[in-house]
């Protein structure tokens, strides 16, 4: 579904200090836990922003760990989180966002982002609070601690960085921030939306999607009209929930793909549910949406909502039986072997 093409990779020597690294090579490579996410990085980064990758990392960060990387990208912000797959349920039960979470399977984080943007306007950790850190000769810096955890940021090549680490000490990831900013692995952006018509050849009906064993995070399937079942479906990924527009088969044309964590803007899918034209589900991966996990009862918040336990469905022009029958309906994909 992704329109994929190739970037240049700029790579130069790294300077590094004290905190347990080690002189490497002029020409650097990012450090190797990173290898499996730097094409899906170069696919989804936009052209307005540029990304920073550390050459090493503290192995407090890597040690007795599996990793898992997550990449999402959108048109002000890029985000990258290195976590453990095989976190203590104690602390993974709750997922992201919880205290417990980014503290011991949440190794590590990349954020850049434009200045313009909302995340960099409102980040409180740019506060009185923050405590200046000279990384270069002309990079000035900001140290967050936290409730043992710690961040690091700075503006650079006229772009917002920030790292983030629960695991390491306040100067190991100042150290961390140091070597990317001297002479880091650097990934340029591309284009983010597809300038022609998307190719219904390459765009994916929700039957598709389900006999090709559904989505890392969305593994349902639920009976729908025949024309959703067989109308294609766009994707948009959030940190904590995922949103899926299907919009009905038939329809005249339908629009590109986004490159990105959103595949369609979310104004334009809105639109299409209002006119009839798509339905919409919604899964809440967050902690907010484990209230209501053990329901047996649908909630309908307004005319055309509903919601069963984690997964809600929006379609304005069926009736509350209707949405009822689907949301109930939920079985688990088959998985392709």
């Amino acid at each position: 579904m992704k329109n994929k093409s190739l970037l240049s990779l700029m790579v130069s020597s790294v300077i590094v200090g004290v905190g347990g690294f080690a002189s490497i090579p002029a020409i650097a490579e990012p450090d190797p836990v990173f290898k499996p996410i730097i094409g899906e990085i170069r696919n989804k980064l936009p052209s307005n922003l540029v990304f920073r990758l550390p050459s090493r990392l503290p192995e407090a960060i890597t040690r007795k760990m599996s990793p898992q990387l997550t990449f999402e990208a959108n048109s002000e912000r890029a985000y990258l989180a290195l976590e453990d797959k095989d976190c203590p349920p104690r602390f993974s039960r709750g997922g992201r966002g919880t205290r417990g979470y980014n503290l011991v399977c949440l190794r590590f984080s990349v954020t850049s982002s434009t200045l313009a943007s909302k995340y960099y306007q409102e980040d409180g950790q740019r506060g009185s609070r923050a405590t200046a850190v000279q990384l270069s000769s002309n990079v000035r810096g900001y140290h967050f601690q936290g409730a043992d955890w710690n961040t690091v940021l700075w503006v650079q090549d006229n772009t917002y960085f920030k790292i983030y680490s629960g695991t390491v000490r306040r100067n190991e990831l100042i150290e961390v921030a140091r070597s990317m900013v001297a002479n880091s692995q650097v990934i340029s952006g591309r284009s983010l939306f597809q300038v022609t018509q998307q190719p219904k050849s390459q765009l994916i009906t929700w039957k598709q999607f389900v006999e090709e064993g559904g989505g890392h995070e969305i593994r349902t399937d639920y009976d729908l009209p025949k024309e959703f079942r067989n109308g294609f479906v766009y994707f948009n990924y959030r940190r904590s929930s995922i949103d899926a527009y299907i919009l009905k088969q038939g329809l005249s044309n339908y629009p590109p793909i986004k490159v990105g964590i959103e595949e369609i803007d979310s104004n334009l899918g809105e639109k299409y549910v209002k006119s009839g034209k798509a339905i919409k589900f919604y899964w809440n991966l967050g902690n907010s949406g484990l209230q209501y996990a053990n329901d047996t009862q649908i909630r309908f918040t307004e005319k055309g909502t509903g919601c069963f336990r984690t997964n809600c469905l929006i379609a304005p022009f069926m009736t509350n039986e209707e949405i009822s029958r689907i949301l109930r309906s939920k079985r688990r994909i088959e998985q392709k072997k």
